[in-house]
């Protein structure tokens, strides 16, 4: 489906949580992730903290990783984070994933697996078995580095395998944070960094509850978000906007907001076809007095479509077999069956049988017999017996022939 409005992102994925997919735009095309490196980031903490202690584990933010940050972040280190600060590790995940802290991220990554060398094999594993197969990640805070990247459709599945850890969805709809002054640091507040989240932000959009944006000068602006309202739900990944605002306007998250109040307005969810209903029928055989099978639609099926359609106008399209065989038992499936839309399938059910059928026994051993005469051996067989039969006739008859030829001779 295509919006009547312009799209500023250089790639797009919109999908509802089943899957199926509204709009795309070079979903597959390589990006530069910038901080969205940290959703993942946050699966591995997620799937690891309880080998290293659990969310109160404690880890220290030290002055190296201060000093990389400030070498290659121009000084800007948003969390107020120092070295020499300790943190527990729920403290520090509630500061990457609000406020993309990178020292935050840095300091995880070292108490989940001891480096980040060792972190970021974490996360090429991880992604691969999520089915990301066009990422690879080199950090685990998503400092630029050309050797660090995805796709906007892979990002679609990192966020989706993120929502669906407690954790992270829980800690992610959080638009602030603060972290109490302890021994061991000072009064800290974080507050989100994705202007879809922010009250008051021009961007803000309250049915979005997650979950990260990004941005560099190298690469545009970047946003992968999820939202909900009345009963819909989409994931949405937009990459590549322009790097500078446009009147203030970040066009990544503009391109985002855009496309949720199409997707929420102009679409609903409609059934196309519901289990039980009678829908065709296939010649039967091996069936006492019965020679065709009923068919039912073996599941129900509904579909995001725009408002506008009509289900009449969806066309049905068979994919049956010639016959089928008794026995056959009550929802056994026979075939499918294809939902065609402007030419397009946009979903398939299963055909099934709507009632029982026994087998005839007669019926059964008269097509054992056909079949068995025409197998390769019975052939195989019959000839050889007819050549055998040849044979001995032939001999017969050049016996008899000998017998009579010969005998004769002997008399005279």
């Amino acid at each position: 489906y295509q919006p009547s409005f312009e799209i500023n992102c250089e790639s797009v994925y919109l999908a509802d949580e089943n899957g199926n997919v509204l709009f795309e735009q070079n979903p597959k095309q390589r990006m530069y992730p910038a901080e969205l490196v940290q959703v993942m980031t946050a699966i591995i903490v997620i799937e690891n903290i309880d080998a290293v202690g659990g969310w109160e584990a404690e880890a220290a933010y030290e002055m190296s990783t201060q000093n990389f940050l400030y070498e290659n972040r121009h000084g800007i280190v948003s969390t107020g984070m120092l070295a020499g600060y300790v943190f527990t590790a729920d403290e520090l995940f509630h500061a990457m994933v609000i406020a993309s802290g990178y020292d935050a991220a840095m300091t995880l990554a070292k108490l989940i697996a001891g480096s980040q060398d060792a972190f970021v094999e974490l996360m090429n594993a991880k992604a691969k078995e999520i089915g990301a197969r066009d990422t690879n990640f080199t950090n685990c805070h998503g400092l630029h580095d050309t050797a660090n990247y995805t796709t906007a459709y892979d990002m679609y599945l990192i966020s989706k395998y993120a929502m669906g850890l407690e954790k992270y969805k829980e800690t992610v709809a959080k638009k602030s944070y603060t972290c109490e002054e302890t021994d061991t640091h000072k009064k800290l507040t974080w507050n989100t960094d994705n202007g879809l989240l922010a009250s008051g932000n021009i961007h803000y959009y309250s049915p979005v509850t997650g979950l990260k944006s990004g941005y560099s000068a190298e690469i545009g602006r970047n946003v992968s978000s999820y939202a909900e309202y009345e009963g819909f739900a989409y994931y949405q990944v937009n990459m590549g906007a322009p790097f500078e605002l446009d009147e203030g306007y970040n066009l990544a998250l503009y391109d985002a907001k855009q496309l949720y109040n199409w997707a929420f307005t102009e679409f609903e969810v409609k059934t196309i076809v519901e289990a039980g209903s009678q829908i065709s029928e296939v010649p039967l055989e091996l069936a006492w007095q019965k020679d065709h099978l009923k068919l039912m639609i073996g599941e129900t099926y509904r579909a995001l479509l725009p408002i506008d359609i009509d289900v009449s106008s969806i066309v049905y399209e068979t994919d049956l077999p010639e016959s089928v065989e008794a026995p056959i038992a009550k929802g056994e499936k026979i075939g499918t069956l294809n939902l065609r839309h402007s030419g397009e399938i946009i979903g398939s059910v299963p055909l099934v049988s709507m009632e029982d059928v026994e087998q005839s026994e007669l019926l059964s051993g008269l097509k054992n017999f056909s079949d068995m005469t025409r197998s390769f051996w019975f052939k195989f067989i019959v000839i050889m017996l007819f050549i055998l039969v040849a044979l001995y006739v032939a001999l017969m008859v050049i016996r008899n022939y000998n017998k009579r030829k010969y005998g004769n001779f002997k008399k005279r």
